[in-house]
């Protein structure tokens, strides 16, 4: 079932594959310096910390250090949920969204509400190991949400539940390759592409796809990736690419979200704050969080109010 949420839980994964505080790792301490926390709290509402504890001490290699901050993530997400509390995980990695996904899932239950996803990134983040050359675990994330890879240790996960791929709404892809372009069209997954050369109205595609999905209503899981804004306001990573949203398109695009669908959680990930432009990029995610929260925030006060 949907909580009726009262307070905020703001969950820290501070790790690059395991590792804390490496590269992306960095990412969530830095949001935090900027500002991240205390700007939430000045919304009217409770809000709550978790860290989720490391890792790299008990488990060897990427793969296994990676599933055990997904098995505690999704834990984290369903003690949240329980306590009506909305979670905001602060992630080194994409693929924490992984656990976040099984944390909804398990709070969702047999509910006949079925979870949506927007994904704001500039990759596809759509790999197998049978399909990337380098090998970069944190490519494969909505590979592993639509349990096409890896799925013995999926079922690890305390509540996994594959994602429909055709309910992911992903905002901002432009960086990728003609095979990773076709193996994405090929999963009928809908796309807002990006473009370093023509504006894009992000936020009305993405109205008119949650129309056309008939997603109005629907849990929703929001996941952003901070290189899904345009590196003309700074680059978020290592991998960040010309033609993506500005801070006005991703305020807008979050609002939307707010308002016709159920976000059940949201993941701010991929952020190393050793590139130029980092505090711009941080102070702008900062911002855009905050005018969703205030959104969200009316909008339970609203729902509270009619019982």
């Amino acid at each position: 079932m949907i909580p009726k949420f009262r307070s905020i839980t703001i969950i820290s994964s501070p790790y690059h594959v395991g590792i804390p505080q490496v590269a992306v790792g960095a990412g969530p301490a830095h949001l935090k310096l900027r500002g991240l926390v205390s700007t939430i709290r000045k919304r009217g509402i409770e809000v709550g910390e978790v860290e989720i504890p490391p890792v790299h001490d008990q488990f060897e290699g990427d793969i296994a250090r990676s599933f055990e901050v997904f098995r505690r993530t999704a834990i984290s997400i369903r003690r949240a949920h329980e306590q009506a509390s909305f979670p905001i995980v602060i992630a080194g990695n994409c693929s924490s969204s992984v656990g976040v996904l099984a944390g909804i899932s398990a709070t969702l239950g047999d509910s006949d509400k079925t979870l949506a996803c927007a994904w704001f990134d500039a990759h596809d983040d759509f790999n197998t190991p049978d399909t990337i050359t380098s090998g970069y675990f944190d490519s494969m994330p909505i590979a592993m949400m639509g349990n096409l890879c890896f799925k013995s240790m999926l079922a690890t996960i305390p509540g996994y539940s594959p994602l429909d791929l055709k309910r992911l709404i992903h905002v901002g892809m432009r960086d990728v390759n003609e095979i990773e372009r076709q193996h994405v069209e090929e999963a009928g997954i809908s796309v807002i592409w990006g473009n370093p050369r023509v504006k894009v109205d992000f936020n009305k595609h993405l109205a008119a796809m949650i129309a056309d999905k008939k997603l109005e209503s629907q849990p929703s899981l929001v996941h952003l990736d901070l290189d899904s804004f345009d590196t003309s306001i700074g680059k978020a990573n290592r991998f960040a690419a010309p033609g993506g949203l500005q801070e006005a398109d991703m305020r807008e695009c979050l609002l939307t979200l707010a308002e016709k669908t159920v976000p059940m959680s949201a993941t701010i990930a991929s952020f190393d704050p050793s590139f130029e432009g980092a505090d711009a990029i941080a102070d702008a995610i900062i911002r855009c969080v905050s005018v969703f929260v205030d959104s969200l925030v009316a909008k339970w006060k609203i729902l509270d109010t009619q019982g």
